[in-house]
């Protein structure tokens, strides 16, 4: 299926859409249980919880001060995160080209606008991004929509010109629900079977799939 030939603004998520931060994310988690007296989780206890909101991750796994855990989290967080961030396979690739064929790019995610920002600049993307957002820009996270709206926003486009791009069932609930359509990859950490009961609009395995989706034919 190909979106409609309006589509000229892109509003990417970040974790599992277009990079894996896991293993940062899975340090910072772990010395943050630490730090309130909690047990270590497996990794693959954790990495299900990724592109979720920290929260939500949290009521799984302790009873106690998500304040207290949260702070830590960030602590530690704040190198331990964006140092293990790399693309997903084909993301840089994709990203570039779509940028070259005229297309407006954002990120709308539920990490800190922190993290987010050091992303960034380590994957040099800076200056094909016109606009990003991160969760303590909004007032309510996904699956709220906020985050895409404001993207949408400052990408200066409408819900007619305007497509998301996400990997997790928030991400087509938010999108769905700020009246835009939305792009589901497949995420190398949650459950693709929830994903695609989701109703998202387009489903493909890979970001390098989305310039078909988009009608681009390759050079």
């Amino acid at each position: 299926m190909i979106i409609s030939s309006n589509i000229k603004h892109l509003i990417f998520d970040l974790d599992g859409t277009l990079i894996d931060s896991s293993e940062g994310v899975v340090i910072a988690v772990n010395r943050a249980l630490e730090s309130i007296g909690e047990k270590m989780r497996r990794p693959e206890e954790i990495k299900r919880f990724i592109g979720f909101p920290l929260e939500q991750m949290f009521q799984f796994f302790s009873n106690k001060s998500y304040k207290d855990f949260w702070e830590n989290f960030q602590r530690v967080g704040i190198d331990e995160i964006a140092t293990s961030a790399i693309p997903i396979c084909g993301a840089d690739e994709t990203l570039h080209l779509l940028y070259g064929r005229g297309y407006k790019l954002g990120i709308g995610t539920t990490k800190m606008r922190i993290h987010l920002e050091k992303i960034i600049t380590k994957l040099n993307w800076t200056p094909i991004l016109s606009a990003f957002i991160g969760a303590d820009d909004v007032a309510q996270v996904k699956p709220a929509p906020d985050v895409f709206i404001k993207v949408m926003q400052l990408l200066g486009g409408d819900i007619s010109n305007s497509l998301v791009i996400g990997d997790t069932i928030n991400d087509v609930i938010a999108a769905h629900s700020a009246g835009l359509p939305v792009v589901a990859v497949h995420s190398p950490f949650g459950d693709n079977r929830e994903l695609e009961k989701s109703r998202p609009d387009v489903i493909i395995q890979n970001i390098k799939e989305l310039p078909s989706v988009l009608g681009i034919i390759p050079d």
